[in-house]
């Protein structure tokens, strides 16, 4: 017997019931934009060595890429977010604690503190599950926001 994962991507674009398939989940379906909220953190070279006997100042790549999200676009609605693109920022903690991350969006948006994790219930269960996503889509006009509620009002 043989199994085969296969991906389905559906578009974030208002009221768009577009779906693709891909069997790998790093693979952008043909056509298709994805905008990722850590677009705007530059991705280190692969295995930079650190100078010997120097300390680095900064968060790393992972912990800056705390809280991240990501939103797929058909090619109807490649532009539709562009106004909004999201920005998360994670930020370090100490061991033990949650993790927090900063939540803006390119409109300007003012910064948010937001923590890294997902709700499992709450009294309002409107918007994505991700804290840093819902931050940012809460803000967003009532059209962008269609692509988290979906599945609770059919198009």
């Amino acid at each position: 017997m043989t199994t085969q994962t296969v991906y389905r991507f559906r578009c974030d674009g208002p009221h768009c019931t577009t779906t693709a398939l891909a069997d790998d989940l790093k693979d952008t379906p043909d056509g298709w934009r994805i905008i990722k909220s850590t677009d705007h953190i530059p991705v280190p070279p692969p295995n930079t060595p650190r100078p010997r006997g120097r300390r680095d100042t900064g968060p790393s790549y992972t912990v800056q890429c705390r809280g991240a999200f990501t939103l797929h676009l058909c090619p109807e609605h490649q532009t539709v977010f562009d106004n909004h693109l999201p920005r998360t920022d994670g930020i370090a903690v100490r061991a033990g604690r949650d993790g927090q991350a900063y939540v803006s969006c390119s409109c300007g948006m003012k910064y948010s503190l937001s923590g890294t994790g997902w709700r499992i219930a709450a009294a309002d269960m409107s918007g994505p599950n991700a804290y840093t996503e819902n931050v940012w889509w809460r803000h967003l006009p009532a059209e962008l926001q269609w692509y988290a509620q979906r599945d609770q009002h059919p198009a």
